[in-house]
């Protein structure tokens, strides 16, 4: 069993993203304040949505906390900077911290700075650096629909997602230059939300037929809670295998399932598990022997596919062909982290694939394939609210040449954005918040009737 054993969940698992927080339910509780007995612990995935235009979007964490009645408790204290548009296609393990009272919480603050959206050239260098303007003085307050409940000798994990394409804006000053309004999403994984996959690295320890502990080091043991059997210097996560589980050397070849030892270097791409105690679990899709930075991406569109030979050609932004060859054991997925068949690659797919480059043979082998969803699909409306439908299922939205008709359903989320007392705020608020002249972002597609079906709504009110 995975013994979550630390002292100091503080360290980051490798960088990774995103925030803001919606309603929590703990099976079998009903702590009503932070003065609750016992303590809990809380994990926080990172992730992002794809953006075009840029390579990478860096940004440096210093602080993610727990707000209630009883104050703040901190889940990470440091100096991360990660790039989140690394993150699009999985979420990484960010903190994983201990000691935390049990009870309701109803904010999350997190603090950043440093914002810097770079562009690439063909052979990784920088070409083009932007430090676009961000309000609040990097203070996010992030509130959550409905309370986070931390349960007695419970771990719970929140997937944050700050959703880059909605918080980047070029400001209209005919300078170029862009704005970071952060547009935060948030999920408690539990059984029935499993979140993206999770990437996590580390070593192998407590070895037994259907599972493992993928184990790291931790920097410090300082300012953390914790309890008598837990280790000072490590943490760990249990890892459960099956015979669908994929296995990938060091050479990028597919292996059958090896003879892991105790201190293995190996990097696990899986499904959060949800344990229902203090442990924090992942079902293990594939399984790379090697450490995080080991297996490479390339990002690109499939130009052409040879099934025989079970190869297809990869064409980058710059023009450059790479020939990507695939196993029967390789595993595709949406950029959401939904399964997919290999035969589901198409001709003109975009897509991230993770692998290693065999330079003899030229081609690189592909472990894990990410298909990026068309950016059609998903399209902006700006403008200010008319008038609501009288049955309460939308609003009309004046545009440009004409009014558009917007829908929304159960689905559909709307944030308030705000600025004041020199931090950021985010709220998820409902539909009886919507008013005639507001000014509002819609997100989403045109359905068969000829209406926009918004599956989310921004508010600002900065």
């Amino acid at each position: 069993m995975i013994k979550i054993r630390h002292k100091l969940y503080s360290m980051t698992l490798i960088a990774a993203l995103a925030l803001i927080l919606s309603a929590c339910n703990s099976a079998g509780s009903d702590p009503s304040s932070q003065s609750s007995s016992g303590t809990g612990s809380v994990a926080v995935l990172l992730t992002d949505a794809p953006i075009d235009d840029f390579d990478q979007f860096m940004l440096t964490v210093t602080e993610i906390s727990l707000l209630g009645d009883d104050g703040a408790v901190s889940l990470f204290s440091g100096n991360e900077t990660i790039d989140l548009l690394d993150l699009k296609s999985h979420s990484d393990l960010f903190s994983l911290a201990s000691g935390i009272p049990a009870g309701s919480y109803y904010k999350v603050r997190m603090r950043v700075s440093n914002p810097q959206l770079i562009r690439l050239d063909m052979n990784g260098n920088i070409e083009t650096t932007e430090s676009p303007e961000m309000g609040g003085n990097g203070k996010l307050d992030l509130n959550p629909r409905g309370e986070i409940v931390v349960t007695p000798g419970v771990t719970i994990a929140l997937q944050v997602d700050l959703d880059i394409a909605k918080s980047i804006h070029l400001i209209q000053n005919g300078k170029g230059e862009y704005r970071f309004r952060p547009v935060v999403f948030i999920d408690v994984l539990t059984e029935k939300i499993s979140g993206k996959l999770v990437r996590v690295s580390g070593y192998v320890d407590d070895i037994e037929s259907d599972r493992f502990e993928l184990c790291q080091h931790l920097d410090s043991i300082s300012d953390y809670e914790h309890d008598e059997d837990q280790d000072r210097d490590e943490r760990c996560i249990e890892v459960f295998t099956a015979n669908t589980t994929s296995y990938f050397d060091e050479l990028g070849d597919v292996v059958p399932m090896p003879s892991l030892q105790e201190n293995d270097v190996i990097t696990v791409l899986g499904y959060y598990r949800d344990l229902s105690g203090r442990y924090l679990g992942l079902d293990a899709e594939v399984v790379e022997m090697a450490a995080a930075d080991h297996f490479q991406s390339y990002l690109g569109t499939i130009d052409s596919i040879n099934t025989d030979n079970a190869t297809f050609v990869l064409r980058d932004q710059n023009d450059v062909l790479t020939e990507v060859l695939f196993y029967p054991e390789s595993k595709a997925y949406s950029m959401s982290g939904e399964a997919m068949e290999l035969d589901e690659l198409t001709l003109g797919m975009n897509i991230k694939v993770e692998g290693v480059y065999d330079l003899l043979a030229e081609q690189l082998k592909a472990a894990v394939i990410f298909v990026e969803p068309a950016s059609s699909l998903v399209t902006q409306l700006v403008g200010s609210l008319l008038t609501l439908h009288d049955d309460l299922t939308g609003f009309n939205l004046t545009g440009n040449p004409s009014d558009v008709c917007v829908t929304v359903d159960e689905n559909t989320v709307i944030y308030l954005l705000t600025i004041e007392n020199d931090s950021f705020s985010s709220e998820q608020v409902g539909f009886s918040d919507l008013l005639p002249g507001q000014h509002l972002e819609a997100y989403g597609a045109f359905n068969l009737t000829g209406c926009f079906l918004a599956e989310s709504v921004l508010l600002e009110n900065l």
